[in-house]
């Protein structure tokens, strides 16, 4: 009975079974179950394949599977529920049907959970770290211009600075100055400068000065001061005896001999007048001629001695006066000095006197001659001279002041001449005049000088000759 059990389950699965492969006839199928999927929704002719991972099947008979949304993971097959996609956590990001979620790269963060990108650093900021969920502001001095690979910030280079969280290096204005990794331009001290993006103050040269903070430019140094140091605060002005003429002077000049300065802060020398002298440099002065020498230039190094026959009685002389007639002068005086009793000056400009000659000669052979026979002081200043010559002629003479009190005189005419006589012989008489008498009564001697003329009537050269007379004034004993 069970052999024949067993045969007839026999053939009814052979029945079965060519029944199924007999060409035309069908084969049942089934529908994909929820969590597979195949291009015709069932298990016929291919079987159903599993959700793949970061995707999932909702519906049994599905013919696709459905990804994951960006911002969503599935990290396992056969998901049959959207709600096995699972939100990425903050750090990290995924794009649609994504088997699990990727950390944000260095540069790149996400603060949110569910993030389908991981956002590039802003600019000033950066993301040191994997899987970041914020970005880090630059420090001041530093600079990011942002963006994925700002994985760290760069220094400020020297003559920029950055605030934080700067996007990038800001050139210092002129005025300022910053070394590297700077967070802001200090502005440049006195005595220097600085032009735009300065990664240092600069020493004004000498010559400037910047006497403020924040200067762009040195200023120069004025016509009459000088700056002799880089770096300076201020001008100096030039001492009294120096001078600069020019802008910039890193030095001043000493006034050169014949000039001087005599004044601070001076653009220029001023040279000695005449009368005046300097005989060295830097002079805050010069100095006048003495009495006996005279400097007859502007400009002078030195003064000059009056020459013989001149002289200069106060300092400051540009010229020296010649000795009048009655009076002589040697080199460097400082009065001209009265010819002694018997001696004369015919001429102005004498270094000497010469005796007065008793007979006085024409020059030449057989010319005729002139003597003074006696002089007589009448009083009052009156005075009479007698004369004679060796041949008949005309007689003139001129009486004028030439010394008082010993000192030399320009005076004029002493007073009226008066000549008697004839032929060979003749008187001359001199009277003061007014003006003479006024001198006579406040002086104690008075020197006369008496120009003698003799023309002889024969012809011939006429005789000249001078003859000095003193007389007591009224201070004679005063």
């Amino acid at each position: 009975m069970r052999g024949i059990g067993y045969r007839a389950c026999g053939l009814a699965f052979a029945a079965a079974l060519a029944l199924a492969l007999t060409p035309g006839s069908a084969i049942a199928s089934t529908p994909c179950s929820p969590g597979d999927w195949s291009a015709n929704g069932t298990d016929t002719p291919s079987p159903c394949t599993p959700a793949d991972l970061g995707y999932f099947v909702a519906v049994s008979g599905a013919t696709s599977e459905t990804p994951c949304l960006a911002g969503t993971y599935d990290p396992i097959t056969d998901s049959a529920s959207q709600a096995n996609c699972l939100v990425d956590d903050p750090g990290n990001s995924s794009g649609a049907g994504a088997p699990s979620e990727t950390p944000c790269s260095p540069g790149t963060f996400a603060a949110a959970s569910g993030s389908a990108s991981c956002s590039p650093a802003d600019p000033g900021y950066y993301v040191a770290v994997f899987q970041a969920v914020s970005e880090s502001a630059c420090l001041a001095g530093y600079y990011s211009p942002g963006g994925p690979s700002a994985t760290s910030c760069t220094p400020s280079p020297a003559g920029y600075y950055a605030p934080a969280a700067s996007g990038a290096p800001i050139a210092c204005d002129p005025g300022f100055f910053a070394p590297a990794n700077s967070g802001s331009c200090p502005s440049d001290p006195v005595g220097t400068y600085t032009p735009a993006a300065a990664p240092a103050p600069i020493d004004c040269a000498p010559g400037t000065y910047a006497p403020n903070i924040q200067s762009i430019a040195c200023l120069v140094a004025q016509p009459g001061y000088y700056v002799d140091t880089a770096g300076a605060i201020s001008e100096s002005a030039c001492p009294a005896g120096h001078y600069s003429a020019n802008q910039s002077s890193v030095a001043c000049t000493p006034a050169g001999s014949g000039y001087y300065v005599d004044h601070a802060a001076a653009s220029s020398e001023t040279p000695c007048s005449a009368g005046s002298y300097s005989a060295t440099v830097a002079s805050l002065g010069c100095s006048s001629a003495d009495a006996g020498s005279f400097v007859a230039h502007a400009a002078a190094t030195a003064e000059a001695r009056c020459p013989a026959g001149s002289y200069s009685s106060s300092i400051g002389s540009t010229a020296c006066t010649p000795a009048p007639v009655g009076s002589y002068a040697p080199a460097g005086a400082t009065a001209a000095t009265p010819c002694a009793e018997g001696t004369q000056t015919t001429s102005p400009g004498q270094s000497s006197c010469t005796p007065v000659p008793t007979l006085a000669g024409g020059g030449g052979s057989g010319a005729p001659t002139l003597a003074v026979q006696k002089i007589v002081k009448l009083g009052h200043g009156r005075v009479r001279l007698v004369l004679s010559a060796s041949a008949s002629g005309v007689f003139q003479a001129s009486a004028h002041t030439s010394v008082v009190n010993g000192k030399a005189s320009a005076g004029g005419s002493f007073g009226t001449v008066r000549i008697s006589g004839t032929g060979a012989n003749a008187t001359i008489t001199i009277k003061p005049s007014k003006a003479a008498r006024a001198l006579l009564a406040r002086a104690r001697t008075v020197r006369i000088s008496v120009e003698l003329t003799f023309t002889a009537k024969s012809g011939g050269k006429p005789v000249k000759r001078t003859v000095v007379v003193t007389v007591r004034g009224a201070r004679q004993n005063g």
